[in-house]
């Protein structure tokens, strides 16, 4: 019975230092790798924003959402859309912030879906939504 009782002990020790492996591996940190790849993004399309062509404020606008979705799939560790992370993100931010954030989201999809025409004044508040959104979400 001694020889059982200690390895059951010892099957029970492993099964709680697997357990706190895999539950520090799921509350893993941001690498700054990607902290830093994702504000570099971030600073080049700050000179975009403000450019004239509408065309350029169109593409920075839809990069700024694609940067705030990555930067949502990071924190959440998954691979789901914006919109769906943004619905899981009300611990995150407060609600008027969230609001904000959400309807630079819709002016995105404006944007993509109905060539929806961003002017610089617009381009410029979307700009720093997104990158308030993104310091939060990295910090």
């Amino acid at each position: 019975m001694d020889s059982l009782s200690t390895t059951m002990t010892l099957v029970i020790l492993l099964l709680i230092a697997v357990l706190f492996v895999a539950v520090s591996f799921s509350n893993k940190k941001i690498s700054s790798t990607k902290k830093e790849a994702i504000f570099k993004k971030l600073k080049e399309l700050e000179l975009t924003i403000q450019g004239l062509e509408s065309a350029s404020r169109r593409d920075a606008v839809i990069k700024l959402d694609n940067l705030l979705a990555k930067s949502l799939q990071y924190y959440f560790h998954n691979s789901e859309s914006c919109g769906y992370n943004l619905k899981k993100s009300n611990k995150l931010f407060k609600k008027k912030e969230l609001d904000e954030i959400w309807s630079a989201h819709k002016i995105r999809n404006d944007v993509v879906h109905d060539d929806y025409e961003v002017t610089v004044d617009q381009a410029l508040k979307l700009y720093n939504t997104y990158k308030f959104s993104i310091k939060k979400i990295l910090k």
